[in-house]
């Protein structure tokens, strides 16, 4: 007991506590997407669901179908297409979780996206690709998610295929 309380007043450990968070963030950042991930990914007609909540009223749901394209750049950028909507330079993050654990590879912050399909009753709304790691097919089995403010609602699945050239 006495070597524990030692060790945890020792000037070295919380030295390493105190900077373990800095040291980490910044091997963060020098990650590179895999080759094998950059490119351009689509899915076939996929069915999506959009979800309306207004104040006072119960959620609202509007599914219909749309194909999802992306083109993954080695800057860690993403542009794509889901469905009508169009999203430029959106950003590619690791996850900053265990992908083994929670299936997802990567996320993809495609920001603000217009009307998915034609009767989608959403002007605009915040989206993010949760991409699977790729699996033996050479496939992606992703999923669409709807983030506006502290919302998570998953929207679809998709399953990516790698466009060869």
């Amino acid at each position: 007991m006495k070597n524990l309380k030692r060790n945890l007043c020792s000037s070295h450990v919380w030295i390493y506590l105190l900077f373990a968070p800095v040291l980490f963030s910044c091997s963060s950042r020098t990650w590179i997407v895999p080759p094998e991930y950059i490119g351009q990914w689509e899915t076939s007609k996929e069915k999506i669901t959009v979800r309306t909540k207004f104040k006072n009223e119960p959620s609202r749901f509007f599914p219909d179908s749309a194909y999802v394209k992306i083109y993954i750049k080695e800057d860690k950028t993403v542009n794509g297409n889901i469905g009508l909507a169009e999203f430029i330079n959106a950003r590619l993050k690791k996850n900053p979780t265990l992908p083994w654990e929670t299936g997802v590879e990567y996320i993809i912050e495609c920001g603000s996206i217009g009307k998915i399909f034609d009767n989608d009753p959403l002007e605009q709304k915040e989206v993010e690709i949760w991409f699977a790691p790729i699996n033996s097919d050479g496939n992606s089995n992703s999923e669409l998610r709807y983030t506006q403010g502290s919302a998570l609602f998953p929207m679809a699945r998709l399953r990516f295929m790698k466009v060869k050239k």
